[in-house]
């Protein structure tokens, strides 16, 4: 307990002697360098960094959005266990609630899987024709 009290003292004299040794420089500064300069300051920017395009007027935007054909969703499977029920969409398993692409499983039963996209919905059957 001494040991540790002694080196606690010995580690305060030491800081306090090297706080000492530093001395304070002020310095009266000009009142021609507190003046505000009249260069604006630089603005850095990272150079790895590609500058955003300007953008487009709302026609130009709309016209130049290609309007992709989203192919058609295929149900493979379904197991119905009441509200537990999974169905195989494109090969992604999903329940309700769930995600499909950009569709929304909506429900399971007996007669299909509900989904909907964009406020369409949209009723697969394992029994529609296969169109690829």
């Amino acid at each position: 307990m001494m040991r540790a009290f002694a080196m606690l003292v010995l580690l305060c004299v030491t800081l306090a002697a090297t706080t000492a040794v530093i001395p304070t420089v002020t310095a009266a500064v000009p009142a021609a360098a507190t003046a505000a300069p009249s260069i604006p300051p630089r603005v850095l920017r990272d150079p790895f960094v590609r500058p955003a395009p300007p953008p487009l007027p709302a026609a130009a935007a709309a016209a130049a959005e290609p309007q992709v054909e989203v192919p058609p969703l295929r149900l493979r499977a379904v197991i119905l266990n009441g509200t537990h029920s999974i169905a195989n969409i494109d090969g992604d398993i999903v329940a309700a609630g769930g995600q499909a692409r950009d569709y929304t499983v909506l429900r399971i039963d007996a007669q299909g899987v509900l989904v909907a996209r964009a406020g369409k919905r949209q009723l697969l059957t394992i029994h529609q024709k296969d169109t690829q």
